[in-house]
């Protein structure tokens, strides 16, 4: 049986974690140890971080998918309901264990993740059709990825968002061989994919594996061919390029002092989808899609997102263009 489907403005299927973090002075080699300064425990995942950007700069959100009914399932509802996301496409299965992630980061703000997909990353086709689609079509946004979760469930959700008019975005997290060598899908299977989506932001690996090019215009170029509208590519300290066949825009970064890029990339997704709700420019998009992801990384966690009010004073305080609305 469906579940019941409220309308909300952007929603996604994707992962949707407990990422364990271990705060350690540097990333490790085979064979090593290390002592950890201290572990910190926060909600994640792609899909789920880039909703709950959304959400707290204003937008109604809601994640769709299957989690357990253990302490990390507790705590993956508790997070959404303290941002004031829609539960309604959250369903609880009993004896599973939810999706976590083991995180070290070290004192320069880099890390590494091991990801344990477990029920999360069950979800069929099937119960994308007869579970979640009613979600789905009532949205204006739909945001999914390539992570953890195959190509199978994630192509039928983005072919129903198709056929009902909702932009997609979809975050290609990982490069198409680690994808295929992970046993989501075949390179092909995922080239099918890139079809059906609107928005595409693909890691600068996936980018550089997908087009053979380390220039980002021409990243860009060769991107949109795949079938996208829009390539976002984010380029750390250099800021984002955003290029649709008819415009491209380089927007510089925000300089920020890093302590945990973790979710900084899901922020600038979140900061994407909001803008493009908005009806924004590219260039107003980016600089609001940098600010998020630069504020990103001053807090440890890959939720450690900000308010669309403290957004905006960011922008105004760090020099950058007026996005506010007329």
């Amino acid at each position: 049986m469906a579940l019941e489907a409220r309308f909300v403005d952007v929603v996604g299927i994707g992962s949707c974690t407990v990422d364990y973090f271990a705060i350690v002075p540097r990333l490790l080699g085979p064979e090593e140890k290390i002592n950890a300064d201290r572990t910190e425990v926060h909600a994640g995942g792609v899909t789920a971080n880039n909703l709950t950007q959304v959400a707290r700069l204003g937008a109604s959100t809601g994640w769709l998918g299957l989690i357990g009914d253990d302490e990390n399932g507790r705590i993956i509802r508790q997070a959404f309901v303290d941002d004031g996301m829609d539960l309604s496409g959250v369903e609880m299965v009993a004896g599973e264990r939810s999706s976590l992630t083991w995180i070290p980061v070290d004192s320069n703000g880099d890390r590494c993740i091991y990801m344990f997909p477990n029920v999360t990353g069950t979800v069929t086709p099937a119960q994308i059709r007869d579970r979640f689609a009613p979600h789905i079509r009532r949205a204006k946004h739909f945001h999914t990825e390539a992570s953890q979760l195959p190509i199978a469930p994630v192509s039928e959700a983005m072919r129903l968002a198709k056929d009902a008019g909702v932009r997609t975005l979809f975050d290609l997290d990982v490069e198409p061989g680690f994808f295929a060598q992970s046993g989501l899908g075949t390179h092909e299977e995922l080239l099918e994919a890139l079809k059906l989506v609107d928005v595409l932001k693909p890691c600068k690996a996936a980018a550089r594996e997908l087009t053979g090019e380390a220039d980002y215009e021409r990243m860009a170029t060769r991107l949109l061919g795949l079938g996208p509208s829009v390539i976002a590519l984010t380029m750390g300290a250099d800021g984002c390029l955003i290029a649709s066949r008819e415009h491209v825009v380089h927007i510089p970064a925000f300089e920020v002092h890093v302590v945990d890029t973790t979710g900084a990339g899901d922020a600038f997704m979140g900061g994407l989808s909001y803008a493009l709700l908005q009806g924004w420019d590219f260039h107003r998009s980016g600089v609001f899609a940098n600010a998020c992801a630069a504020l990103c990384c001053t807090k440890i966690g890959a939720r450690a997102m900000s308010a669309r009010a403290d957004v905006l004073a960011f922008i105004a305080s760090n020099g950058g263009p007026d996005v506010r609305p007329a």
